[in-house]
Parts: C-alpha cells; structure tokens; sequence
C-alpha cells in the first residue's frame, strides 16, 4: 500500500501548483507524510482525519485527493470513493500512469479485501533440570510457640529432571479498521512427570489511534492454563500502550504501558489476585539488531484470608537480538540474550504461628539462544534458559535450568 502511495505522491506533483511561501508547503508536506504513514499502520480514521484536513487547507493537492479516494474505496466506502475519482479527473489532469490507477480500483468494485492471517507453529524438545520447581534446601523450619524445629521435606517435593516436548500455533490477523486480533494455542508434555504437563489458551484483541503525535494501543486479552489436564488458570488482562512522541534523531524509543489484571486459580481457595503494572519500555533497532530495555511497578491485590497478604513489587530487564558474523551453508545465524528480574514483597506474615515472616521473593531469568534463519518461513534455534528463584520461605526457593532446541515455522 505505502509503495503505490509513494508512487501516486511523485506522479501527482506534477500536476499540483507550487506554493509562494515555503512554510506551509512544509506544513502540508508534512501532514500529508504523517497522513501516509498512518494509512501504512492501518489506522484508517487517523488518515482519513489528516487527509481530509490537508485537502481544507490544500484544495489542490492532488495526492492528498487521490490517496483519500483510494482509502475510501479499500475500505468499500464505493460511492464516495467514485466521486472523489471523478472529482479528480474533472478537477485535475491526471497524467495516464495515475487513471491507469484509478481504473484498477475501480474494477475492483471497491470490495474488502479479507485480511491475510499471519501464522506460525513451532515445536520444541527439551531439558529441565527441575520440572516440577522442587525446593533449593530439603529442610525447612517452622516456628512452634518460640521454639524452631527443622523439617524435612518429601521427596516428590524436591527437584526433579525431566526431558518435554512442547508446541504453539499462532495466528493474528488485522481487520480493515486497524484492529489486530490474535489467538494462541500452546503445549507442553513431560516424559515422566505427567502431572505438570499444560496446555494454553490466549486470545485477544488490540487497537491503536493517535493523539497529538502519541499513538494510544489499547488491548485486550484471556489468558486459560490448564495443568495435568484440569484448569488451573484464568486471567482477564485490560492493557493500554503509550508510545511517546520522537524525533528522528532521538535515541531509543519510549513507551508507557499500563495494565489490570484479574487472575482466577478455580482449584486453589484464597489464591486469586488483581495485578496493576506500570511499565516503561525502551527499544532501538536496526538492520543487525533488536534491543529493548523494560522497567515497572507492580500492586497485587487478594482478599484478607491469602496467605501473605497484598504484595507489591517491581521488575526490569533487557532483551538483544543481533545478527552474528557467522553463517551456515550462506543463511545467516543470529544470536539473543535476555535478563529479567522481579522482586515482590508480601504486606502481612505468612502463616503466622509456623512461618513468622513477610514473604519476600526475588526472581532472575537468564536466557541466551542462537538461530539459523533456513529461509523466511523456517528458523532453527538452541536456546538456554536458567531461573533462580530466592524466597525467604525456604521452601518456595528453587533454581532451574532448560535448553531445548526448536524449529518455527511462520507465514
């Protein structure tokens, strides 16, 4: 779309008139980039706005005309789109590469085209140190009425190793009006230890628009997990993204995102939880290389009989993916690297009477992997991941480490 936009932009100066004064040449110029940019990122009602102010100010800009009638008839707005084309070959003399355009949309007859689906699969085969996320120390103290006593936990509460195979399918597809739908399906099977084998459900929804040069992506999204084939999980998630204002000199690009939570555990009593995260992103790219940097607030609200109480925490981390020197058989190899942490303390005592303590957890996700891009649609990776969970219920303490190798394919 933004190809033949820039097409119709070159062709259609020739036959707008020239301004006296630079500056509000400059200023249509560019509202009439922003205006297609906009049109690129699928937020019609943006561009529509922008073209339609730009054709106010600017009655005789040809391209705004032309891109605003082609919109119109994308979105299978036919009678409006012919009369703009219309109005432009009686206002205009549009040279033939520009009616050759025109007489392509009007053949089509200005139907909705369905969107494409975007799709991808991939299937892992792993190793897990620690399965079952088994406790760090085997003993464990309870308090009974002053006096310490030692523990010794059962052995099916210790780590255990075990090799899976997981898959997920993913599919997205975005609507004419901009919108991106998404659902994911998503599984893992143990080989022995079939009581901690999953499966996932995701699906949702997300917009965008923009205001006064922020773009506003709003979403939202269900989250279901089931565990050893019973439910385990659900969680409502309502999301809103602020992506801040740039120059294109500025270094990295910002967000702010902000989110409510409401996460549902059907088999486990006075567990359930409200979660509201504020975060802010950073993220540059190139050519090479991906790099983001992430850091945020978070509350999380139960009711007066969960063990510990509210809590509230905080997290940050970094991810870099980035093209490497080496390739196999002249595909490149890229290579990634990641580091998350999240700290969150508990507002009341545990278990008061046998564990006399505030819940403090402080968790850290380190994760590096090479892949082999074989062609677009199919990418192999190795991938390390290790987790180190500290809390001062023993108990809840436990490290983990993963590699799996993979194959993703995508459309």
């Amino acid at each position: 779309m933004i190809a033949s936009l820039g097409l119709t932009a070159s062709l259609m100066c020739i036959a707008t008139p020239a301004q006296p004064d630079d500056a509000p040449q400059n200023a249509a110029t560019d509202q009439y980039l922003q205006a297609l940019k906009a049109i690129n990122e699928k937020r019609h009602l943006d561009a529509k706005i922008l073209l339609e102010k730009l054709i106010e100010s600017e009655p005789q800009h040809a391209g705004a005309l032309l891109d605003l009638a082609i919109m119109q008839c994308n979105l299978g707005n036919r009678a409006e789109a012919e009369r703009l084309f219309n109005f432009m070959i009686q206002r205009f003399t549009p040279p033939p590469a520009i009616l050759e355009i025109i007489e392509i949309h009007r053949k089509t007859g200005c139907a909705i085209k369905a969107p494409e689906v975007n799709q991808s699969f991939s299937i892992e085969r792993g190793y897990d140190t620690n399965a079952n996320q088994g406790a760090l120390n085997s003993i464990f103290t309870i308090d009974d009425f002053g006096t310490p006593i030692n523990l010794q936990l059962l052995p099916e509460y210790l780590p255990k190793s075990d090799n899976y195979i997981s898959a997920s399918l993913d599919l997205s597809q975005e609507t004419a009006a901009g919108n991106n739908i998404y659902f994911q399906l998503r599984g893992r099977q143990f080989s022995t230890l079939t009581n901690f084998n999953s499966v996932g459900l995701a699906t949702g929804i997300e917009s965008q628009f923009s205001l006064n040069n922020w773009k506003i992506h709003p979403s939202a999204s269900l989250n279901i997990l089931s565990l050893a084939s019973a439910l385990y999980q659900k969680q409502v998630t309502a999301r809103i993204k602020f992506d801040v204002p740039q120059s294109s000199q500025s270094f990295m690009k910002y967000s702010i995102v902000s989110s409510l939570a409401k996460i549902a555990y059907p088999t486990i009593k006075n567990f359930d939880g409200d979660i509201v995260e504020l975060r802010v992103l950073g993220t540059k790219q190139s050519d090479r290389y991906f790099f983001n940097l992430n850091a945020g607030l978070m509350f999380d609200y139960g009711n007066e009989f969960r063990l510990g109480g509210n809590r509230r925490g905080w997290t940050a981390g970094g991810f870099l993916r980035s093209a490497t020197p080496w390739q196999i058989e002249g595909k490149p190899v890229f290579a990634e690297i990641g580091y998350q942490h999240l700290n969150w303390q508990n507002s009341k005592i545990y278990l008061a009477g046998l564990i006399n303590v505030k819940k403090h957890q402080s968790n850290h996700v380190f994760r590096t992997a090479l892949g082999w891009a074989i062609n677009p649609t199919n990418t192999v990776q190795l991938e390390y991941r290790q987790i180190a969970n500290r809390e001062n219920v023993s108990f809840l303490s436990f490290d983990s480490k993963q590699i799996q190798i993979s194959w993703q394919w995508q459309k």
